[in-house]
């Protein structure tokens, strides 16, 4: 049985661990991450990105869907023989993603490999009546970059500038979510605060056999804070039921419908701005020469716009009292943001309205097997779509193939109370087309850890 300082102290140490690794993707250039708040992290569970990333209707005792709030309405108590209690989930997951960028004029390539933490969440279902609360933390997005360019200068007494431009931040998510279920409909919401930073600079170098001229540096240092809300609702549909003869085992046939959103919200925020002339030092640093312009404190607002999302998940389950598994689901999304309603200090950036569509489907061969291949869970999928980021003012269209699978290291045991599952998911995609002067290609390789164990246990007794 587990306790309440037992789970927070777990949590605690995971999350440590989580913004140790944050610094592992310090080596990452990300050109992209230039515009908006950052490139995002996906949102969606290991388990659901290597369904597409449909996650709208998506619901499981054992892999915490935040995308959709309305899902934590399905974590599940267990009983078995004389053991009942809450399945109480730790879920967290890593990434390792891998990209080449293309630029067609001039012709080059860039290569990245990094390491990305996902996440760290906890289900906890609250009772019986299907109640659960979720709580975690998690980036939401990455700003990391350093672009390099040399250009004739236009100017007299200058051959050509040298410009360098850089960035870092990006934005983090402590949040808690409850979802109810009430017979076919459920609703739920996500809480949050969010906060982070948006660190970039110029650095311009003229350049000239004769003559040395100072170099410039416009840098600008933004801190940001505010609350979100994620509201979600669902809906199952029981399509078919009846009971097979061999197995004894409840078939049912379900239509799962389901909606969330996050909500438009302003973000607080204060940035200090430098404009000044410098050397570098011995050791790479900036020695400041002459400061033209140094402001501090000065305060605004960034407004983060509507996202939403919509799908379906046609399942065939199977059951018994003690006993509910998947044993086939295929499904569809739809997401969408207004991202030409953001604003940073009141200014828009080269963003537009994007969307995506994704599809997905899972097996699993057997799922009462004792077999360890007949009991896990394969899916596939893809998504495809338009990018928020418009940088060239050629739009960009995304397209990925997502694989992967679900595996029980450790099924549920009723003298230790204890479930280990292992969600993998691999994405090959492409961010642009041949409109685009820059694109890019990406392969994702994703893994989640699943611990749940049994808690509130009552036990009875003859």
């Amino acid at each position: 049985m587990l306790s309440v300082k037992s789970i927070i102290n777990r949590f605690v140490f995971i999350m440590l661990g989580l913004f140790t690794f944050s610094f592992l993707h310090a080596q990452e250039n990300a050109p992209f991450s230039r515009y908006a708040l950052g490139d995002p992290y996906p949102s969606q569970n290991i388990a659901t990105r290597a369904m597409g990333g449909v996650s709208a209707a998506f619901a499981d005792g054992q892999a915490i869907n935040t995308v959709n709030p309305a899902s934590y309405g399905e974590l599940r108590f267990i009983q078995s023989g004389s053991t009942k209690g809450g399945l109480v989930t730790y879920d967290f997951g890593l990434s390792i993603d891998a990209r080449a960028l293309h630029s067609a004029s001039p012709v080059n390539k860039y290569n990245s490999t990094n390491f990305i933490p996902s996440y760290i969440q906890i289900g906890i279902p609250l009772s019986t009546k299907h109640l659960g609360l979720v709580f975690g933390l998690r980036p939401a997005t990455r700003i990391n970059y350093s672009i390099q360019t040399t250009q004739p200068s236009g100017i007299s007494g200058f051959d050509s500038l040298y410009t360098l431009y850089e960035g870092n931040g990006g934005i983090s998510q402590v949040f808690l979510g409850l979802g109810k279920r009430w017979g076919h409909f459920s609703i739920g919401f996500n809480g949050g605060y969010e906060f982070g930073h948006k660190d970039i600079s110029t650095k311009v170098t003229p350049l000239n056999d004769t003559v040395n001229y100072y170099k410039s540096n416009s840098a600008s240092n933004t801190n940001f804070w505010g609350v979100f809300l994620n509201p979600g609702i669902s809906y199952y549909i029981k399509l078919n039921e009846r009971t097979n003869n061999t197995t004894h085992l409840k078939e049912s046939y379900l239509l799962q419908l389901g909606g969330s959103g996050t909500l438009e919200h302003h973000l607080k925020a204060n940035t200090d701005i430098l404009r000044q002339t410098f050397n570098y030092d011995a050791n790479g640093g900036v020695l400041q020469i002459d400061s033209v312009l140094h402001q501090t404190n000065v305060l605004g607002t960034i407004n983060l716009p509507l996202t939403y999302n919509a799908g379906f998940i046609l399942a065939k389950t199977v059951s018994n009292p003690f006993f509910l598994a998947n044993k086939w689901t295929i499904g569809a999304d739809y997401t969408a943001g207004k991202w030409t309603d953001y604003r940073f200090y009141n200014q828009p950036d080269r963003l537009i309205d994007n969307w995506i569509i994704h599809a997905g489907a899972s097996l699993t061969p057997d799922p009462g097997s004792t077999k360890f291949w007949s009991r896990a869970t394969y899916r596939a999928g893809f998504y495809t779509g338009k990018d928020f980021i418009n940088a060239d003012g050629n739009e960009y269209k995304v397209t990925a193939f997502t694989f992967g699978g679900g595996f029980n290291l450790r099924k549920f045991r009723a003298y230790d109370n204890q479930f280990t599952l292992i969600n993998t998911a691999i994405e090959i995609g492409r961010r642009g087309s041949s409109v685009n002067n820059v694109t890019e290609n990406f392969f994702k390789l994703s893994v989640g850890l699943s611990l749940s164990d049994i808690w509130f246990i009552k036990r009875k007794y003859d």
